[in-house]
């Protein structure tokens, strides 16, 4: 594995210092209430000794339902500063568990690119992530005032719609390369784009509003993750019975393979339904048959007693649309053997994020592979291995590599 994706935003609250949004009542058991330590900065801290990316995951429409909102000590929850960006159905029955936020409304979108992109500019992350509640929760959403009012070029309410998320994405992205160029950005859209067979399932396109291929065409985002959270092969008879519907893994993630314009898919397996997690090796070979670049597990409970998920480490893949730009490979590097095994020693340049050392002896033909956070590593090596290293920037992108050492 080479990434971890942690939330950071949950249904209007969040687990980050924010001067927009409540620090979340999950750790405190207080809405408002600010924690002794930092957990994203902890969290950060973690994935980098372990040497793994760090993407922050955010939620954006969704939020809890009023009665479910207790008052906030801090930082006001949306639900107390502004209840008229929340669907007016969860205003008029509290009662509801959750409630979304209006995409048409210009203030909702000020808000939310207010919030990531501040949380972009303070924080060391890699990547920034938003998850499939960018859209509509239904069809009859309550929205008709705004789509009289915020419509100057007359869209259809279908089109119109899906223009106010695609304006979301859009304009976020830019700001966010803007600030941090190097960010990787993408979305988990729902696992159906559009219905690729007659299994009954919600289609992003036109259930939501959410048209996640739209954004690749107009390179607003560097990948999309669909939550593709289906087993292989079709509904069972029993699952017919009670209407719960599979449309096939095989044919989602073929048909999100055809459709990448250039840009990543990172397909989401959904572990934590026993029916994927007992096939969770085959999902991934179908991924990478489709031509996914990737795979994301959810969630991190569902994998974490999974002997040996992957045997080797794997580089994150690059992207060539943010940068061609290479590091220098580390120098001044040292070897030398102490009672502990092996000591690797080295200096870097300043844009390095990463250093890669390769471990390998000439009978072998696959390299050992170790992702590095800092200036030194203690390592098992017998005499005679030999050892070559290469860093790695903020973009993800390789250096040549040192010239080999053999271990003394």
């Amino acid at each position: 594995c080479n990434a971890v994706f942690f939330q950071v935003r949950i249904r209007g609250d969040v687990l980050f210092y924010s001067r927009h949004e409540p620090f979340s009542d999950i750790l405190t058991g207080t809405l408002g209430q600010v924690p002794a330590y930092d957990p994203v900065a902890y969290a950060i801290s973690l994935a980098r000794e372990n040497g793994l990316e760090f993407h922050a995951w955010f939620n954006t429409m969704i939020l809890r339902g009023k009665n479910d909102t207790p008052e906030s000590i801090g930082v006001p929850h949306l639900w107390q500063s502004h209840p008229d960006w929340i669907d007016r159905r969860a205003q008029a029955d509290p009662g509801q568990k959750t409630a979304y936020l209006n995409p048409g409304l210009p203030e909702v979108h000020a808000h939310l690119i207010q919030l990531i992109t501040d949380f972009a500019r303070r924080y060391d992350v890699d990547g920034i992530q938003l998850d499939d509640y960018l859209r509509y929760p239904t069809k009859d959403f309550p929205d008709q005032e705004e789509y009289a009012r915020y419509n100057p070029g007359k869209l259809s309410l279908e089109n119109w719609r899906r223009e106010n998320i695609n304006r979301l994405v859009s304009v976020l992205h830019d700001s966010l390369m803007t600030i941090k160029p190097y960010l990787r950005f993408g979305v988990t859209p729902i696992g159906v784009y559009k219905r690729v067979d007659r299994e009954p399932a919600m289609e992003s396109y036109s259930d939501v509003y959410q048209d996640s291929r739209e954004w690749m065409r107009r390179k607003k985002c560097d990948y999309l993750a669909p939550q593709v959270y289906f087993h292989t092969g079709p509904t069972s008879v029993e699952d017919r019975k009670d209407q719960k519907y599979n449309p096939p893994f095989e044919n989602l993630v073929r048909d999100w393979g055809k459709n990448k314009f250039q840009r990543h898919i990172y397909v989401g397996i959904g572990t934590y339904k026993p029916a994927v997690k007992a096939e969770w090796g085959n999902q991934v070979e179908l991924a990478r048959e489709a031509g996914a670049e990737g795979v994301i597990f959810y969630p991190y409970n569902s994998v974490k007693d999974i002997p040996r998920l992957f045997d080797d480490y794997a580089k994150t893949p690059f992207m060539p649309w943010k940068s061609m730009v290479s590091p220098c490979p580390p120098c001044n590097v040292r070897c030398e053997r102490n009672a502990g095994g092996v000591e690797i020693s080295w200096e870097t340049d300043n844009d390095v994020r990463w250093v890669n050392i390769y471990k390998t002896s000439y009978s072998s033909d696959e390299p050992y592979i170790e992702r590095v956070w800092g200036d030194k590593l203690q390592i098992d090596a017998r005499p005679g291995e030999v050892i070559f290293m290469t860093t790695i920037n903020v973009f993800g992108n390789e250096s040549r590599a040192t010239m080999p050492m053999v271990v003394p």
